[in-house]
């Protein structure tokens, strides 16, 4: 979760239960996100598995790697190269891995619909401000800090911790958003804990015999934490929730303590604050609009299709006044791959090259790097999210299962 996607949340509820944690995130009153975790039916990106090569297929271009996981997982050749550094890109998969090695490799997507989990070898370690590319030489900055200054600043910093704590030439660094305005100290003691934990990942790796698991980053809950605004109000459902999230911040952010709040209210806490309701919404096809008219949302097997129904309503007026619920809507349902949306027509050129701002503008707040393409020829718009976890309807799936099974 980068800090970009929680921009404007105000609110945090949390409830933790056996096997089960459900976390939502609201922004004005409204719920913007909601993330389910089930025990075993927790998303597996970032995970660092050992795996066993089973098969190289020469037609896809990719290997199938045994992780223990009821398929195997894909690995296609541009995320193998790396195995093999010297080689160059485009190298066909034949000649980068065989059947039968083992390799430390990164899950990217996690299982869905019968395919398996898609894997990288360019593994990556995140911190608060840093990311540590084992397998990547050099130094990068993220573009949004803005200032050559202090992107030089940053980079020189970097450099000179790698050198200070004897960093091999083959690994990288990266210096997210969040490192804007961090002082040199800071960056070496984060990257320092980066560099022992991939030591360890080496270490615990050497002795293992695949598929094995050899390293998962925090849960959800963990790694939303760092990125909260200071002000940010916690509410927790229960005591387990309230004591994860206080021993959290008292030991990276105390400046969130004053804001932890136990709910002791005799009605469940996402039934009064209203997020059951707006769960039992978001599962609906039908999304009314503010001012009339309304969003009809069909998933199906190649795509996502949203038409926007402005009733009687001027379509210019229609069409803005759903662009931010349609970005809102595709937040928390999840949804993912190829969208397409029928706004009302809209016949001035300027008209829709303001609506196609706004909704750019809209979705900056996701929490996935998600790409607005513009009007089709045929008068929808297009828009690219990649897949980071199951749809809301398959996460509450999941929750009733382990619900029943309790």
């Amino acid at each position: 979760m980068s800090r970009a996607g929680l921009d404007g949340i105000d609110t945090l509820l949390l409830e933790v239960g056996p096997g089960l944690t459900r976390i939502a995130l609201r922004r004005d009153g409204a719920l913007i996100d909601l993330i389910v975790e089930a025990a075993g039916h927790e998303s597996r990106i970032g995970w660092i598995l050992l795996g066993r090569v089973i098969e190289v297929s020469h037609g896809l271009d990719a290997a199938f790697v045994d992780i223990g996981a009821a398929e195997p997982g894909f690995l296609p050749a541009r995320a193998a190269r790396l195995l093999k550094p010297e080689m160059p890109a485009g190298t066909p998969i034949a000649r980068l891995l065989a059947e039968g090695e083992t390799h430390l490799l990164q899950q990217v997507k996690d299982e869905s619909a019968g395919k398996g989990s898609v894997l990288s070898a360019d593994i990556a370690l995140h911190s608060d401000h840093l990311v540590l590319t084992p397998r990547l030489a050099g130094v990068a900055v993220s573009r949004a800090i803005a200032g050559k200054a202090e992107r030089a600043r940053l980079r020189r910093a970097a450099l000179d911790a790698a050198q200070a704590l004897g960093l091999p030439p083959q690994e990288g660094i990266v210096l997210r958003t969040a490192a804007a305005g961090l002082d040199a100290a800071t960056i070496q003691a984060e990257l320092a804990a980066l560099a022992a934990r991939w030591r360890a990942i080496q270490a615990r790796a050497a002795p293992a015999k695949p598929p094995v698991v050899i390293d998962r980053p925090a849960g959800a809950l963990e790694q939303l934490l760092p990125h909260l605004a200071p002000d940010t109000d916690i509410l927790c459902a229960d005591l387990a929730g309230h004591t994860r999230v206080t021993r959290w911040c008292e030991a990276h952010r105390p400046e969130l303590l004053p804001h932890i709040v136990r709910y002791r209210g005799q009605d469940p806490l996402f039934e009064r604050e209203g997020v059951e309701e707006e769960i039992a919404a978001a599962l609906e096809r039908s999304v009314p609009l503010p001012g009339g008219g309304a969003l009809a949302i069909d998933p199906v097997e190649a795509l996502v299709a949203i038409d926007v129904n402005g009733a009687e309503r001027d379509p210019r007026e229609a069409a803005f006044a759903a662009v931010h619920e349609v970005a809102r809507q595709i937040r928390l349902r999840s949804l993912s791959g190829l969208i397409l949306v029928d706004f009302p027509r809209l016949d001035r050129r300027a008209d829709r090259d303001r609506l196609i701002e706004e909704l750019r503008a809209a979705l900056a707040g996701d929490r996935v790097n998600t790409q607005l393409l513009g009007y089709t020829r045929g008068g929808l718009v297009e828009i690219i999210r990649p897949r980071d976890r199951d749809t809301l309807a398959h996460q509450l799936a999941h929750q009733l299962a382990q619900l029943r099974a309790g």
